[in-house]
């Protein structure tokens, strides 16, 4: 009955001790580069949202993408003072931190290929008018 049992198993463990064994795979912040679990303290020198997108993506693997591929409502919201609740965040995925950071007017997009963050206005949330109101 020996042959029976799936051999795969066994070779995607590696011992690391006498006792113990660990996994021979890559982790999720590995295979997905936002998804990698940070606390993020944002210093204080940085003013702005934008700037905090660049600071917190440095060693991402991924940047923000071009101003000119990004809308006007996405720049505007990019050069926000950062609020001072945004500046500190305890352990969690990156990609949640800066859906947090974002808002819920905006999704984030990402591009994979050229590891390009960008933003997309969601459609639920109306354009104010001059006077503040929705149109």
């Amino acid at each position: 009955m020996a042959a029976d049992q799936p051999v795969t198993t066994m070779t995607t463990l590696i011992q690391t001790g006498r006792y113990s064994v660990m996994a021979a795979q890559p982790t999720t912040g590995q295979r997905d580069l936002l998804s990698v679990t940070r606390a993020i303290t944002i210093p204080g020198d940085i003013e702005s949202v934008g700037e905090a997108f660049h600071w917190m993506l440095r060693d991402s693997g991924y940047r923000l993408a071009a101003d000119v591929v990004l809308s006007e409502e996405a720049k505007a919201m990019l050069a926000l003072p950062l609020p001072a609740v945004h500046r500190r965040f305890e352990p969690m995925p990156l990609q949640t931190v800066m859906g947090l950071m974002i808002g819920p007017a905006f999704h984030l997009i990402q591009d994979p290929v050229h590891r390009l963050i960008a933003f997309e206005r969601c459609a639920e949330f109306s354009v104010p008018n001059a006077t503040g109101g929705a149109q």
